[in-house]
């Protein structure tokens, strides 16, 4: 069973999947944040820990921390403190599932919400099931990333079945490393390596295993709720358009090539995407600054140059004449009216 792709197969990761790296490469003796500041990632990146990262940059990051810190199992040491604590509320579905086939299929169906462009299937045959993992073109790092997310899926299994849970075999594509050892500790089971595929294998019977705790009501809510995020994103580029450049803006680094990087295409095919939906890059961007700069202008306490910072404009006066042109006045206009009429509000509320 695999997920469909959607119309225009982007390709991004959670930037919350690199949360543990750097107490992994303290752990080796490396400062992390010269590596991931490199990439315009900072510890305040993870506070928005669903933010879209492209698989490309995912991929670069770890080929860069296994060099720097000498560690070929890097990948290994990621996935297995996974927890699913970056798939939003496919964490509550996969843990509320009657079985562990349902936990499974649900995990498969809906992470491609937040894991774009990793591919997973479930295969049955010859009385065992497997758990393939694939990243459809050249990413550098590729290896690191599988190897973390089929430690992952290993993981995941164990909060799904429990602890005492083991595969009954572990195919990995590339060849042997040198820390093959460290692979049977953790994995606790034969790994094979240079493979046709990366997958985690272990007995079909184990798919109909009921599960303690199940609510149907709240599977019902939650899965409802992921059709419909995922109704949305198959019909609506121009709203991922829109995730994304907010995610880029707030990491400083939103360009047009940057937005394509999502979707793996070229900018001028973006560009033709968006045509098709009466849009274009410019007008969603000045959209989604339009949007936010009210957000950000909520809090008193922020500087009106930061705002026009966090919206990308290099300079104040440039934002503010486009905020002029938005809503016929200055942001501190803007800020004052709204302060005006909070403070009766408050008022009221006290008397």
């Amino acid at each position: 069973m695999k997920r469909a792709s959607p119309r225009v197969a982007d390709k991004s990761i959670p930037v919350g999947a690199l949360v543990s790296l750097p107490v992994v490469l303290q752990e080796h003796g490396v400062d992390p944040w010269p590596l991931l500041g490199g990439f315009g990632i900072y510890p305040d990146s993870f506070k928005q820990h669903l933010s879209p990262l492209p698989v490309i940059t995912h991929g670069r990051i770890l080929e860069e921390a296994a060099r720097l810190s000498g560690c070929d199992h890097l990948g290994l040491l990621l996935g297995q403190r996974a927890n699913l604590q970056n798939a939003g509320p496919l964490r509550f579905l996969v843990l509320n599932a009657a079985t562990v086939r349902a936990a499974t299929e649900s995990l498969i169906r809906y992470c491609g919400l937040w894991y774009r462009g990793l591919h997973v299937s479930l295969v049955e045959e010859r009385g065992y099931a497997g758990m393939r993992l694939s990243i459809v073109g050249n990413v550098p790092g590729s290896d690191q990333l599988l190897t973390a997310y089929l430690a992952a899926i290993v993981t995941i299994m164990e909060l799904i079945v429990g602890h005492t849970w083991r595969p009954a075999l572990v195919r990995i594509a590339y060849r042997k490393p040198r820390s093959a050892g460290l692979y049977e500790h953790f994995f606790r089971c034969p790994v094979w390596f240079g493979q046709s595929q990366h997958e985690v294998l272990f007995p079909q019977a184990l798919l109909d295993k009921p599960r303690a705790a199940h609510d149907r009501q709240l599977e019902d809510f939650l899965r409802g709720h992921l059709d419909e995020l995922q109704g949305r994103e198959g019909q609506d580029l121009a709203s991922r358009v829109r995730q994304v450049i907010e995610a880029l803006l707030l990491q400083g680094d939103c360009s047009a090539e940057r937005v394509a990087e999502f979707f793996a295409v070229h900018r001028f095919t973006l560009y033709r995407h968006l045509s098709e939906q009466q849009t274009s890059f410019e007008l969603l961007l000045e959209q989604t600054r339009k949007d936010m700069a009210t957000r950000l202008l909520i809090d008193p306490d922020l500087p009106i140059a930061e705002v026009a910072s966090r919206l990308g404009y290099e300079t104040q006066g440039n934002f503010t004449r486009a905020f002029k042109r938005w809503f016929d006045c200055t942001p501190r206009e803007w800020r004052k009216g709204r302060s005006a009429m909070v403070a009766p509000a408050q008022t009221r509320t006290t008397v």
